[in-house]
């Protein structure tokens, strides 16, 4: 009985053990692989144009870093959804960097120069306009920029998806350095500037 009692034992210890090592290389097998061509968390984002200083840059989709988009976007939330003063409408003809940077986005320029000083991004996006019940704003291109007058704060400029040539513009008390490092910080890996 003492035999019959051990030999249970360890038929069920190695058949265990066998199971374990089985479930371990199906594991191994259904691993899924990275894959650097993974959707993009904005795919909406078509490029995006850079100004520092008189210099632009342009920047299709599949070259965006993450980390500049995903900033971008989440200064774009905060500035409209908590922390933005919204200080009104504006028309495109008040923002004069906007009307600099219509040749680059029929993508007929990746760069060139400015007749003015600016800092800008501008993320040029397909228009949306939410359906009924939907808690977003109608938006299309996104603009974060600063204003000379007030270096500390950063401004997000928000076009509207039917009358493209108004923007509502919100200011975010403090952001101003921070876009100014995050512009830089791109500039710097990308290009080397």
């Amino acid at each position: 009985m003492r035999r019959l009692f051990i030999s249970v034992v360890c038929i069920g210890l190695l058949s265990g053990c066998g199971v374990a090592t089985q479930g371990q290389e199906i594991h191994q097998q259904n691993t899924p692989i990275v894959d650097s061509e993974a959707p993009k968390k904005h795919p909406e984002v078509s490029k995006i144009i850079i100004q520092r200083g008189k210099e632009i840059f342009v920047s299709d989709s599949s070259l965006i870093c993450d980390g500049l988009l995903e900033n971008s976007m989440d200064l774009y939330t905060v500035a409209y959804r908590r922390d933005g003063k919204l200080i009104g409408t504006k028309d495109e003809k008040e923002l004069p960097f906007l009307q600099e940077s219509q040749p680059y986005l029929q993508g007929s320029q990746d760069e060139g120069e400015s007749t003015q000083d600016h800092t800008y991004i501008r993320l040029v996006r397909e228009p949306f306009i939410p359906e009924v019940g939907v808690n977003e704003f109608p938006r299309k291109d996104i603009v974060l920029f600063l204003e000379p007058t007030v270096p500390n704060d950063a401004f997000v400029g928000v076009q509207n998806p039917q009358k493209l040539k108004e923007w509502k513009i919100y200011q975010v008390e403090d952001y101003g350095i921070w876009l100014k490092k995050q512009i830089d910080l791109k500039l710097n890996l990308s290009k080397g500037l």
